[in-house]
């Protein structure tokens, strides 16, 4: 059975966690692709484009633990609330998933046991290992939605718990490099960030909920190249 996430393992003590609640565009066979096909599987509906390779270069570049979801967030989303109606998805960026379409609350359950559940069980797990610990939250968002008008901010910070940690690496990107780094856009830590919200804000942690636009990181070699200057600012924040 596929399980729902891969486990980075550590190799030093460096008090870093890192989490990818969207890394993967997996969707078990069972599930029929959830009456999807081409390009839907590819794009950003499924998946955080980058946001693995991301996150594994960054625990590589600092040997500290992380949390990738192994499954696509058509089939569930790890960074909703258990009761939001939108934990299984049934439509995104203007495209209905058939899949999804009126589930019975039995469906609904065999999910969040199989899928939901295990993935932020092992979340906590991990913490409950570290000491006071920097967590980073890694997602990516399209350049352009359907219908919409082209997204020109290149980083977005999800901030509501902890807007100093934010505030200090928006700081120190915006000397270092020509990115346009924005607070609460394209998205909004009130609307949006389940994770931070239950893991970290009751535990006081420090954190940081990063959005990178899709097109800086949809290549290895993009993605290294952003992940090495992210791995920059972060160093100073540990």
């Amino acid at each position: 059975m596929q399980k729902p996430f891969h486990i980075i393992p550590a190799s030093t003590k460096k008090p870093l966690f890192i989490i990818g609640d969207h890394a993967s565009n997996y969707i078990p066979p069972e599930y029929e692709n959830l009456g999807l096909s081409g390009e839907d599987l590819t794009r950003h509906i499924a998946w955080d484009i980058g946001t693995e390779l991301i996150v594994r270069e960054l625990c590589a570049q600092f040997g500290c633990a992380g949390q990738l979801a192994a499954i696509s967030r058509l089939v569930i989303d790890f960074n909703r609330e258990a009761e939001r109606e939108t934990l299984i998805p049934y439509e995104s960026d203007g495209t209905q998933i058939a899949g999804n379409q009126n589930l019975t609350q039995a469906q609904r359950t065999e999910r969040i046991e199989r899928f939901y559940r295990p993935y932020h069980d092992a979340i906590t797990a991990q913490l409950e290992l570290m000491d006071d610990p920097l967590v980073l939250s890694i997602h990516s968002f399209t350049p352009q939605l359907r219908g919409q008008a082209p997204r020109d901010v290149d980083i977005g910070l999800l901030v509501r718990h902890d807007a100093g940690t934010a505030q200090a690496f928006k700081s120190a990107m915006d000397k270092a490099y020509n990115y346009d780094v924005r607070i609460n856009e394209p998205y909004s830590a009130y609307d949006l960030n389940y994770t931070v919200d239950y893991h970290l804000a009751p535990r006081g942690l420090r954190h940081l909920a990063i959005e990178l636009r899709q097109d800086h990181i949809n290549s290895d070699d993009k993605a290294r190249h952003v992940g090495t200057q992210l791995a920059a600012i972060i160093k100073l924040l540990i």
